[in-house]
C-alpha cells in the first residue's frame, strides 16, 4: 500500500521560505505481518494488520523543535459494504527531541479484529503537533498521509 498523497505543514509553511522548518511525509506502508512483512494492499479479514507511517522535519530550526506528535489512523469505506469507518487506531503520542536536520519519525499503528472488517477502504493518517504532549492542545503544525486503497476479504484459497 504505497503513499498516495501527504503533506506536513509547519509554522514557516505560510511564508514559503524553504530551509527554516520544512515537513514531509515520506511513507505509509502496510506490512503484512502474516507474510514476512511484505507490503500489500490485500488483507484477510481475520488477520490484524499494521500501518507504518514515516515523516520528517528538515531545516535550520530542527534543533529547537520540541513537544510531541499526536498521530491517528482513520478508515473510510469505498465500496458501500465495509463498516470499518472513522478512527481505527490512535491517537498515539510520539515524543520529539530537537536535533540537527533531518529529524525523522515513525509510528506503527496496529489494527486488530474486531475492528478489521471486510470491504474496500481508504486509510488516512493525521500528524498533529502538541507542545505539551496533550492530544487536546495542538499547535499549527499538521500533516496527513493517504494510502492507496486496501481490500480486506475472506480468502477461500491461498497460494504460496
Amino acid at each position: 500500500m504505497p503513499l498516495q498523497s501527504g503533506s506536513l505543514q509547519t509554522p514557516v509553511t505560510d511564508f514559503a521560505v524553504a530551509g527554516i522548518l520544512d515537513g514531509q511525509v515520506t511513507a505509509m506502508d502496510e506490512p503484512d505481518t502474516t507474510e514476512n512483512n511484505e507490503k500489500t494492499s490485500l488483507l484477510e479479514v481475520d488477520d490484524e494488520f499494521d500501518v507504518k507511517l514515516t515523516w520528517k522535519l528538515t531545516g535550520a530550526a530542527t534543533p529547537v523543535v520540541g513537544g510531541s506528535w499526536v498521530v491517528s489512523l482513520y478508515s473510510d469505506d469505498m465500496d458501500g459494504i465495509g463498516t470499518m469507518i472513522g478512527l481505527i487506531a490512535g491517537p498515539a503520542v510520539v515524543p520529539i527531541t530537537g536535533n540537527v536536520s533531518p529529524l525523522t519519525f515513525e509510528h506503527t499503528f496496529k489494527v486488530a479484529p474486531p475492528k478489521v472488517k471486510e470491504g474496500l477502504y481508504k486509510l488516512t493518517a493525521t500528524i498533529s503537533h502538541s507542545p505539551t504532549g496533550d492530544p487536546a492542545k495542538l499547535s499549527e503544525m499538521f500533516g496527513y498521509a493517504e494510502a492507496t486503497p486496501i481490500d480486506i476479504r475472506k480468502t477461500v484459497v491461498e497460494s504460496n
